[in-house]
């Protein structure tokens, strides 16, 4: 993010300060309860909206090297992401194409040159080529080369990895990412590091209701006050709209050591007193704090009222071993004590409710929670498609 943008964030956040305020929608929106009770319209958001849209799975860094692989279950879809001989990164349904047993368990690896599958040992390459058929006598009138692993659509940009769970959703990051793509093509994510694996946090609600824990800053004096809340000023927040996507920051209370200096030395995103959380529909909250990455991606469980959100989180530079400890009870605390034990806590409460006989036919979003807003209007419009 260039230093001009980072002081108009600055600008703008000491006036909502100021103005003891926050970024408003023109109105208040009632949102109906039946999305988030009704197993039809579940059904269609996963084949739809997570079975259409491209997924966020991970920085270059995850896959460091031609030969490195992990897999992605979180769609309901077993997929295996690669980085082939070339360099490419593909995305591959992982069903083996003789009887449809996953070739491959769950897992991540640097160093494969071949996936066999563990029920009769057919063989593929990395790239998905069928490469080892035992007992040939018996396919004798197979032709390997249309029975490789399946191919879904994925692409490596801006140091980011995407992909889809259907073959026939054809995407460019660019273009998914619209006016968003030279904020995100700026942070150079590309030589970022991972400084944790990848993992579940399980929640007993709707994905939506989840979703939400990531929308607004409301709730930060309240449900966070003995924890993040003073570390923030709660319910101040900018927020932008991209076509699908939103930015919304977060407004660390150091923002106001910026009336001490002169505005030219600003630089309050990599100072860490601005937080850019940027929410790309359908799932992904996307926060970008100082020298790191926090990054929730929020998916549908087995049933509507479970969620599986996953976390990662990155560092510009490979930490040493003293910091790695240190950034490690970090990511535990906020996964843990914050993420965890409070907002996930609260939305299994509100999951509670939902599953309750009876339930008042809409709830309430606030103009103060704009990105609520958007997001519930932009999946409205999404699950209208035909």
């Amino acid at each position: 993010m260039t230093p001009e943008m980072q002081r108009e964030l600055g600008r703008r956040t000491l006036a909502l300060i100021d103005g003891r305020t926050t970024d408003m929608a023109e109105h208040i929106m009632a949102e109906p309860l039946a999305g988030y009770r009704s197993a039809e319209v579940f059904e269609r958001e996963r084949q739809l909206i997570f079975g259409r849209y491209p997924m966020f799975v991970g920085l270059s860094c995850d896959l460091p090297q031609p030969g490195s692989w992990f897999t992605f279950d979180a769609t309901g879809t077993p997929i295996l992401v690669t980085r082939d001989a070339s360099g490419r990164v593909r995305a591959l349904l992982n069903m083996c194409r003789h009887r449809g047993v996953r070739v491959v368990e769950s897992g991540r690896g640097t160093r494969a040159r071949r996936f066999t599958c563990p029920f009769h040992a057919w063989s593929y390459d990395i790239d998905g080529t069928l490469v080892g058929v035992t007992g040939p006598d018996g396919f004798t009138e197979l032709r390997r080369e249309e029975r490789g692993l399946v191919e879904l659509p994925a692409e490596e940009r801006h140091g980011m990895l995407f992909v889809a769970a259907h073959p026939d959703a054809a995407f460019t990051v660019d273009e998914y990412l619209g006016g968003l793509a030279d904020q995100f093509a700026s942070f150079g994510f590309r030589s970022w590091q991972s400084i944790a694996a990848p993992h579940p946090h399980p929640v007993r609600a709707n994905w939506k209701v989840a979703w939400g824990t990531h929308l607004e800053t409301y709730h930060f004096a309240y449900l966070h006050k003995a924890t993040a809340g003073p570390l923030v000023h709660g319910n101040t927040s900018i927020a932008d709209f991209y076509g699908d996507h939103a930015l919304m920051t977060s407004t660390m209370r150091t923002v106001d050591r910026l009336r001490e200096v002169p505005e030219e030395q600003w630089r309050p995103v990599d100072d860490g007193q601005i937080n850019l959380n940027y929410r790309l529909f359908p799932n992904l909250s996307f926060s970008v704090v100082a020298d790191r990455l926090e990054i929730f991606t929020i998916y549908p469980g087995e049933s509507l009222h479970e969620t599986v959100a996953w976390h990662h989180a990155y560092r510009r530079t490979a930490p040493s071993p003293e910091e790695a400890d240190a950034l490690d009870k970090e990511v535990r605390w906020a996964c843990q004590t914050v993420v965890d034990n409070e907002d996930y806590a609260m939305a299994a409460k509100v999951g509670a409710a939902m599953r309750s006989p009876y339930t008042p036919d809409t709830m309430v979003f606030g103009r103060n929670e704009p990105v609520m807003q958007h997001m519930a209007l932009v999946l409205r419009r999404a699950m209208a498609q035909p």
